[in-house]
């Protein structure tokens, strides 16, 4: 908000006069309480002052410490940003559809249009429910052949493309964008595709909401006309992961390149002969794809697996997945220490079903894995409200460096515990079926780790170092501490009662 001129005496007189309810009193224009004392008299702007010239209308009477409050918004900003608080509050995980229920009162249900095309005079005339009618010029994209058309649509016509951006909104994304367009023209229009009668919006989410919000009841749109969905969905992950501006989360790429994998996977099989993960590369590259998507595209489908597992309580600590608290890891932590690490990297050469049955042998033993550290480590101790010294110590642990450090000694203690010795066979660790026995002293290796005095060690030297990006420097700084893999191994199942180092 741009500063306003200075009001006048006469004009202050003018705002109180229009400012007084109840009883004839001078109320404050947030909570409508009668302000007693002249002296808590304050004025501000209602929406936001677009030039020095000074409009009373826009100025009304607040009481000093909404004064405060308010700041540098405008009146209109400052319920707003009270009111999205509280909307991402009761659950993080918004998209555009939550927003037009709320703001524009959208049920469920879709409401539905006509197209006419007619392609000798190149338009389109759009016929609603209402039966209003737009005419609009019918264009032709020319590296795909795609139709498509601009026009204004209505929100209540608008549907989030759950299909195509699965993306959670921001808050903070939002919100900036929401101040800009109060007082901004929209630039650029929202992407949308046309489906049977539906309208589905799946580039420009962010800025769609924040019109929503700002009062907007028609959205400024270029509609694909039943283009090829496919083709689609790979031009917008490519643009969101290798051209993006605002990048996916990880685990919505991996959870998009792991739906294109199911599309593929499917042609893949129909064809006769020899199958296996390396032989489906193959047939990618042979359709033009390059080997490092085609590979991508496995290792997507095998991590979306372990993610979306409804027994994975790991989960509960990824903040791609919980907004609702602060949280130690997010997907890409995930992948770079863990996965990359225990996960046999794509693609495999060996028949397609002894490989399936090893992948879910794979998938189990990593979700078990997954659960055990976040039991040792998290459960009942990751509490960043309170912020109290098991916190603390969890904190340390999850540190940028000490989680990729600790997570590589893990995988050495239960090679060992495994008796893997041969290096490539690493590389495939928990591609195999483990004993009852074998889980228990990998239990109390992850015991053992977890409850080293350099957890609860809270000097500032300690601090930054866990948190270096060099994890072989924080391997070796944790092997002077007592966690190596011998240490591990040495002491499993003995625990010290004072956890001397």
């Amino acid at each position: 908000m741009s500063l306003h001129p200075e009001i006048t005496s006469g004009q202050k007189k003018k705002i109180n006069q229009a400012s007084r309810i109840d009883n004839n009193n001078i109320c404050c224009y947030i909570d409508k309480k009668v302000i007693s004392n002249k002296n808590d008299i304050e004025y501000h702007n209602i929406i936001p002052v677009q030039s020095n010239k000074l409009d009373i209308s826009n100025f009304t009477v607040v009481c000093k410490k909404h004064h405060k409050e308010i700041g540098n918004l405008s009146i209109k900003e400052y319920f707003a940003k009270k009111e999205m608080d509280d909307f991402f509050k009761k659950s993080s995980l918004r998209k555009l559809n939550d927003v037009l229920k709320l703001k524009a009162n959208k049920d469920n249900s879709n409401k539905k249009i006509n197209i006419k095309a007619d392609e000798k005079l190149n338009t389109v005339e759009i016929i609603f429910e209402d039966k209003r009618r737009i005419i609009s010029n019918l264009l032709n994209c020319p590296s795909t052949g795609f139709k498509y058309f601009y026009a204004s649509i209505p929100i209540e016509y608008i549907n989030n493309d759950e299909k195509l951006q699965p993306r959670p909104l921001e808050i903070n994304r939002l919100w900036d964008l929401y101040r800009h367009l109060l007082v901004n023209s929209q630039l650029t229009p929202s992407v949308c595709r046309l489906t049977a009668n539906d309208i589905y919006l799946f580039d420009g989410q962010h800025k769609a909401a924040a019109q929503v919000w700002a009062g907007r009841d028609a959205l400024d749109c270029k509609v694909y006309l039943e283009p090829d969905i496919k083709s689609l969905k790979e031009t917008n992950l490519i643009a969101h992961d290798k051209l993006r501006q605002m990048p996916f989360f990880t685990s919505i790429l991996i959870n998009k390149w792991a739906s294109i994998f199911e599309e593929e996977w499917k042609e893949y099989m129909e064809e006769k002969g020899f199958k296996s993960e390396e032989g489906f590369v193959q047939f990618l590259v042979k359709k033009g794809r390059k080997k490092g998507q085609a590979v991508n595209m496995i290792e997507s489908n095998i991590y979306d697996s372990i993610i979306e597992d409804k027994k994975n309580l790991m989960v509960n600590y990824i903040s791609d997945y919980n907004k609702s608290l602060k949280s130690p890891l997010t997907i890409n932590r995930l992948k770079q220490a863990v996965f990359k690490k225990f996960i046999a990297t794509p693609p495999l050469d060996i028949d397609i079903e002894d490989s399936d049955r090893l992948r879910e042998i794979e998938r189990r033993n990593i979700i078990k894995f997954l659960n055990l550290i976040a039991r040792y480590s998290l459960d009942d101790v990751w509490n960043p409200d309170d912020k109290d010294d098991e916190h603390k110590i969890s904190e340390r642990i999850y540190l940028s460096g000490a989680f990729k450090a600790w997570s590589g000694i893990l995988k050495d203690a239960i090679a060992a515990i495994l008796e893997i010795y041969d290096e490539n066979e690493k590389k495939e660790i928990f591609l195999r079926e483990i004993s009852k026995e074998n889980w228990e002293e990998i239990e109390n290796s992850i015991n053992f780790l977890f409850n080293r005095r350099v957890w609860q060690d809270d000097s500032e030297e300690n601090y930054n170092t866990l948190r270096l990006t060099n994890d072989s420097q924080v391997r070796r700084y944790l092997s002077r501490r007592g966690i190596s893999v011998n240490e591990v191994l040495g002491k499993t199942g003995i625990f010290e009662d004072n956890f001397i180092d």
